[in-house]
């Protein structure tokens, strides 16, 4: 015997079946939900002060490991540049041979990220600038079309790239701050209008 049923309730039970499967609003910091960004808080469930083997765990192994060297900090660098997870960057502080916690997280196209608030690499700045309002600070490179935008929550930034006024590049960090950095502005202040 084969059922048979009308397809306006196929659809509503198809539709039922993908809400119970799929991430939805609120998103919370811990939430593992594929391609959300939670400022200052998590990349797709990846977390600012976690571990290599939990990173590994939720996004498998990379394809390059690196090494990058900044003035006050150095990082162990993960990057994926394919799958699922492609564009994304999880740096963990370097600690001699060893890793440290994951101290920023980034991503470039082609990683289909967005925030909770609908931004998105290719957004354009007076779409973010809707949503979040202006930034604590901004630097500009004029001969290159290229803006950055930093955003503090407590301590912890999300920084995002703007070529010609589109999201090129989101960032969100430090696990540990940095204040001797005179480019990093997340002292003590927040204007970012998160929900």
């Amino acid at each position: 015997m084969e059922l048979s049923f009308p397809s306006g309730i196929a659809f509503l039970v198809a539709a039922f079946i993908i809400s119970l499967t799929t991430c939805t609003e609120p998103v919370q910091p811990d939430d593992g939900c594929p391609g959300i960004i939670v400022p200052g808080k998590n990349f797709e469930g990846i977390k600012l002060g976690d571990l290599k083997e939990r990173v590994v765990a939720k996004l498998g192994q990379p394809t390059t490991v690196g090494w990058a060297d900044g003035i006050y900090r150095t990082w162990w660098t993960f990057s994926y540049l394919d799958g699922p997870h492609a564009g994304l960057t999880v740096d963990f502080i370097e600690s001699g041979p060893t890793y440290g916690p994951v101290d920023e997280i980034g991503a470039v196209a082609p990683h289909n990220g967005r925030t909770k608030e609908g931004i998105v690499i290719g957004s354009s700045q007076a779409l973010v600038h809707e949503v979040y309002g202006f930034p604590d600070t901004s630097l500009y490179n004029p001969e290159r079309h290229w803006i950055a935008d930093f955003y503090c929550i407590g301590q912890k930034k999300l920084e995002i790239h703007y070529e010609d006024s589109v999201v090129t590049t989101f960032s969100i960090g430090y696990f540990i701050p940095m204040p001797e950095d005179p480019l990093y502005p997340c002292k003590q202040k927040s204007n970012l209008r998160v929900k």
